[in-house]
């Protein structure tokens, strides 16, 4: 389950943005360091650029250093895709590739943009054991990515608030259809060293199911082995529940993420916001 974590985590590393009647367009540029019993692991980097009805983001990382003894991971995704007037994100092109030792993927979807069903699903896989793709059954193949997701979600206020209820939303994760729960739990201070940014930050729990798609393994005849005691799905690409530190900075109109952790190997990762730049100008993406 690990080794999708950061590919999650990171898909929310984009700006909110303003009514579209006051939005400039704004390039958005943050990075990401990821720290493993004090060493840093991983960089990840977020470019994203969008306008009054426009936006497109990309996002990448690898791990690096002692981490790679348990799951040398790399990842980029990207997206690009238009705003309503009501500020609704609505994805056109969702890219996502990356790899883990000798497993790899790479999957390009394409969305119609008035009602983010699913025009398109390209992909290609390599895992050392083999497996066969079940895809998501055709009246179920809607969106939005996780990306538009996460991203959208900085825009309503009423969600973006400490409250019991938990929220639902079905969105296409690349190979999965999954449903994403979501609430926000407590305000937390967030003081360290490590961190751009200090002060008041929003603790917010996901959760997510698969509802559909996922992945088999094909059987073969072999010598019978002893079962193993990890479960079918244990080491497949399907995400992991997180916790997300929010707070809003002051070159920014929405909360962005500034810090998780979460279990890693025989430690913890501690992610943190460690730079931020934000250009302004007339132009569209």
């Amino acid at each position: 389950m690990y080794k999708i974590l950061f590919s999650i985590l990171f898909f929310m590393t984009l700006v909110g943005v303003g009514r579209a009647a006051d939005r400039p367009h704004q390039e958005i540029k943050l990075t990401y360091k990821a720290y493993w019993g004090g060493f840093v692991i991983s960089k990840v980097y977020s470019h994203g650029q969008m306008s009054a009805d426009a936006y497109q983001a990309e996002i990448s990382y690898k791990v690096t250093g002692l981490a790679s003894i348990f799951s040398n991971m790399e990842n980029k995704v990207s997206v690009r895709g238009m705003i309503t007037p009501e500020g609704i994100l609505k994805p056109h092109i969702f890219e996502n590739q990356g790899s883990w030792g000798k497993n790899n993927f790479k999957n390009r979807t394409e969305f119609r943009q008035q009602d983010s069903k699913i025009i398109t699903h390209e992909y290609t896989f390599k895992f050392k054991e083999d497996v066969r793709y079940i895809p998501v059954k055709d009246p179920l193949k809607y969106g939005p990515d996780m990306v538009s997701f996460y991203l959208g979600l900085t825009l309503d206020e009423a969600k973006m608030t400490v409250g019991p209820e938990l929220k639902h939303q079905n969105i296409f994760g690349g190979f999965f259809l999954l449903d994403i729960s979501y609430r926000c739990l407590e305000h937390k201070y967030l003081k360290s060293r490590r961190s751009l940014y200090r002060g008041q930050a929003l603790v917010c729990e996901f959760q997510d199911k698969v509802i559909d798609g996922g992945f088999e393994r094909i059987k073969k005849k072999k010598k019978k082995k002893k079962k193993s005691k990890k479960k079918d799905n244990e080491d497949t690409m399907e995400p992991t529940p997180l916790h997300i530190w929010y707070a809003k900075l002051d070159q920014l109109d929405h909360m962005i993420p500034v810090y998780s952790e979460f279990p890693f190997g025989w430690g913890k990762v501690r992610v943190y916001l460690s730079d931020i730049a934000v250009t302004t100008r007339e132009d569209k993406p």
